[in-house]
């Protein structure tokens, strides 16, 4: 769609800069600016380039270029802006860099290798797709079911024992679920980078094998591939899917309202919880994951200062984890620290990419913290 789909808007910000800390907090919210403190950086700074690109006034170059890609598409700036639009700020900043494709000059040329490992093997980290379930022993899973568990590909490659915990679970609580070996990439690294043509007809397969197995929901352990089904599929296919989909904390949550599921278990530990930035501001879920870690016995939960909507971003999202590797784990490390002065033992989150990237900088700021998704933490409460 590129900027003619929000072109309405880029003539919007007043540039009271609201967008740049937590409202009437101060802290800051928004990486990029933090990190360059140069107004192209900054949300604000990015609509105005908008303008003038749309209006001829600035013509493309390479440093526009790394502006709009240096954003872990966060979408603080949104939540904190106090101007009628911060419901579209990630929709400009993603049409900034559909249009760079669309001319020509963009994206990053790292980025341009989730679209050829989509093409060649159905995944961005170009892994062999044959291996997409090797980390699945003897599930004995059948073909049709009324769940659908979209593991996704980083869980598939990389985070392994996020897959594997909320396998286990799912069959521990007898739910009527399916993987499928013919899963695609969510085509989440395609939409956040601009190369949207390419991801239409993933997108056609990945809804088309959920119709195949006979879904009725689909479920996800990474907030990522829940945002690009729930959010981005309907906008992309304009229409909606027919079928529900949630985040595997919203339906396990669903569950223990409900009384079908029992935490045994105590887990004896302080904790504190990352918000996912796709899961959290981006569509909405910060109770379901909370409430489940909260019902366990003997679990603290300390929140840290900035939680919930007003998390600090991971660093990992929009491309930057591919295209400025050690920015990402700075943003990380703040988090880290952040994490470290609750004094908890565990910093857990619901999203295997941040796990990926806060674990990196755990490493790198030698901390003591240990990293757990929640689906890790449940299954080793839950008999």
């Amino acid at each position: 769609m590129g900027l003619s789909a929000v072109e309405k808007w880029v003539h919007q910000c007043a540039r009271f800069s609201s967008c740049k800390y937590l409202y009437k907090n101060y802290n800051p919210s928004c990486p990029s600016g933090e990190k360059f403190w140069f107004e192209t950086f900054w949300a604000s700074g990015r609509v105005w380039m908008a303008n003038a690109i749309k209006s001829g006034d600035l013509e493309w170059s390479d440093s526009i270029v790394e502006a709009i890609f240096a954003c872990p598409l966060c979408g603080n700036c949104a939540v904190q802006c106090q101007q009628d639009i911060s419901s579209h700020l990630i929709d400009i900043m993603e049409g900034l860099r559909e249009e760079a494709v669309k001319v020509g000059i963009g994206p990053l040329k790292v980025h341009k290798l989730f679209a050829e490992g989509i093409k060649n093997e159905n995944n961005p980290y170009n892994e062999p797709h044959k291996n997409r379930l090797d980390w699945i022993e003897d599930a004995d899973l059948p073909e049709k079911a009324e769940i659908l568990y979209y593991v996704g590909c980083t869980s598939s490659y990389r985070q392994k024992e996020i897959a594997k915990a909320t396998l286990s679970l799912l069959k521990k609580i007898k739910a009527d679920f399916t993987i499928s070996p013919d899963e695609w990439c969510c085509t989440s690294p395609l939409l956040r980078t601009g190369q949207t043509e390419a991801a239409v007809p993933v997108v056609t397969h990945n809804l088309d094998l959920a119709k195949t197995v006979g879904a009725k929901r689909i479920i996800f352990s990474c907030a990522g591939c829940f945002r690009t089904f729930k959010e981005d599929y309907p906008k992309y296919l304009d229409q909606e899917l027919g079928i529900e989909i949630l985040h595997v904390t919203e339906y396990l949550y669903g569950l223990l309202k409900e009384g079908k599921l029992k935490l045994t278990k105590e887990f004896p530990h302080t904790i504190t919880y990352h918000d996912p930035c796709h899961m959290g501001r981006h569509v909405g879920v910060y109770d379901a994951p909370r409430e489940l870690l909260k019902a366990i016995p003997n679990l603290n939960l300390i929140e840290m200062d900035r939680n919930r909507e007003n998390a600090w971003c991971c660093g990992a999202g929009g491309g930057v984890k591919s295209g400025f590797k050690d920015w990402a784990v700075d943003i990380a490390i703040a988090r880290i620290k952040e994490a470290e002065q609750t004094n908890a033992e565990y910093l857990v989150s619901s999203c295997p990419f941040c796990h990926r990237n806060l674990m990196d900088a755990i490493t790198a700021a030698n901390s003591n913290l240990k990293m757990l998704d929640v689906t890790e933490i449940l299954d080793s409460v839950i008999d």
